[in-house]
């Protein structure tokens, strides 16, 4: 059964890791490799990968194992598409290494990023529970290795792994409250809490388990996430730095109190 599997997926190749395989990037989904990525690659397994996942490690070994035979693994360039808005949802996505941003463009040519997915992170199980097309597009910010769990795959986890279900119930519910913030940030009226609130949200234990203090957006990307414009979002930042909140560099902030962040109140304009 698996031999007759493997060679009906031409693309996949063994690995040491039994039923564990790569799949190359093929046409017209993801691009090919380019030589930049390939250099990128770090010698984590897709095996080390998966079982580091928290949700991973809750499940029973059958689970375990139809995951590790299953799931496959792609890389991309800074601004490669990993997923386009309209494509149907084929997969699970993981960060594996790098970092995604989940954005759309409308008709009017407004960007609005909506937020970033770091390493560690996963992202699109609600297309895949409901089998209907991607609502938004997946980019790579940097150098992105991504991993897949194929719908059939995640389906099936949910009909036989209660674990697994914890796990995405879990996702889901702070997903929703992560957006809910970022609509309560829409209604402050001070681009200095907006910013910072924003910044807060980012950090969730449950939907980006291993994102450090310093966090890889750039003043435009934050801009786009709250509605505000480039020079707004790096007025905001120097004063939450003058508050030693925050320290701004070159497309990277690095958080110095995130409590303080989390909760920061709009100020007094008098």
């Amino acid at each position: 059964m698996a031999a007759q599997m493997m060679a009906r997926r031409g693309r996949a190749s063994a690995t040491p890791a039994a039923g564990l395989r790569s799949l190359q990037p093929h046409p017209p989904l993801i691009a090919a490799v380019h030589s930049e990525a390939s250099r990128n690659r770090s010698t984590l397994t897709l095996r080390d990968a998966l079982e580091a996942a928290d949700w991973m490690q809750s499940l029973p070994q059958e689970a375990r194992e139809r995951i590790l035979f299953d799931a496959h693994e792609s890389y991309f360039r800074e601004g490669e598409v990993v997923a386009r808005k309209g494509e149907p949802a084929h997969s699970w996505i993981g960060v594996a290494e790098g970092l995604l941003k989940i954005s759309a463009v409308y008709r009017t040519g407004k960007v609005v990023m909506f937020t970033g997915v770091p390493e560690g992170s996963w992202i699109g199980e609600g297309s895949v529970i409901k089998r209907e097309l991607r609502r938004y597009d997946i980019l790579a910010m940097r150098p992105t290795r991504v991993i897949h769990v194929p719908g059939s795959t995640f389906r099936w986890l949910l009909d036989v792994s209660i674990e697994f279900n914890h796990a995405v119930i879990a996702r889901l519910n702070e997903r929703l409250a992560q957006y809910i913030g970022l609509m309560e940030i829409d209604r402050l009226s001070d681009p200095v809490a907006r910013v910072a609130r924003c910044i807060g949200t980012l950090y969730n234990p449950i939907l980006s388990p291993r994102l450090g203090p310093a966090l890889h957006l750039s003043h435009t990307e934050l801009g786009e996430m709250i509605g505000m414009s480039r020079k707004g979002v790096s007025t905001a930042l120097r004063q939450l730095e003058s508050e030693g909140l925050v320290h701004a560099q070159y497309g990277t902030v690095s958080v110095r109190n995130l409590p303080r962040l989390v909760n920061y109140e709009e100020r007094d304009r008098g």
